[in-house]
């Protein structure tokens, strides 16, 4: 009954929380309604998005848009500095290229929860310090968006096909 995309966030957030995709299947098969959409679904579920906005958005960049399923929460290795970063979304493509993208808010920059009494300014140089060390790193290519690109999906499939991010050969746009 939910919009796909918002469904699978919710089976993300139950896999996260413990619950295999072999027990969503035994409890589906046990109901006596019709299991098809969860089915049809649960291949798209990912216990490695950490919230709602994160599995939502990878709904829609590959269940909507047909791109490739990215890996999350990869890490890298600033070679430099040995700060480790730990990245939304990445493809590594054939020829090498390693291509991420970043889910992000103002909220990071303005709510000081987040930023932990730093200024904007002193956020933002910590932001491009970030960037300079996932470059070191190996990363080619960097998309920021917001999740209003995600709700304006037309936005999110643009800066993903500037980026180089590969199409699935074979996705089911919802």
């Amino acid at each position: 009954m939910m919009d796909p995309c918002g469904a699978v966030a919710v089976l993300d957030s139950a896999i996260r929380r413990g619950l295999t995709k072999q027990e969503l299947y035994a409890e589906c098969n046990r109901q006596h309604s019709d299991c098809a959409a969860v089915f049809h679904l649960l291949p798209h579920a990912d216990q490695r998005s950490e919230n709602g906005g994160e599995s939502y958005a990878r709904a829609v960049m590959t269940m909507r848009l047909g791109f490739a399923k990215p890996q999350q929460r990869v890490v890298f290795v600033d070679p430099l500095t040995g700060r480790t970063y730990r990245v939304d979304y990445c493809w590594r493509l054939a020829d090498g290229t390693i291509i991420v993208a970043e889910l992000d808010g103002m909220e990071k920059y303005t709510n000081p929860g987040m930023t932990n009494g730093r200024s904007m300014q002193i956020v933002v140089n910590e932001e491009k310090q970030r960037e300079d060390g996932l470059r070191r790193a190996g990363v080619s290519v960097i998309v920021r968006f917001t999740f209003d690109d995600v709700l304006h999906a037309e936005r999110l499939d643009r800066k993903l096909a500037e980026a180089g991010v590969p199409k699935a050969a074979a996705e089911v746009h919802v």
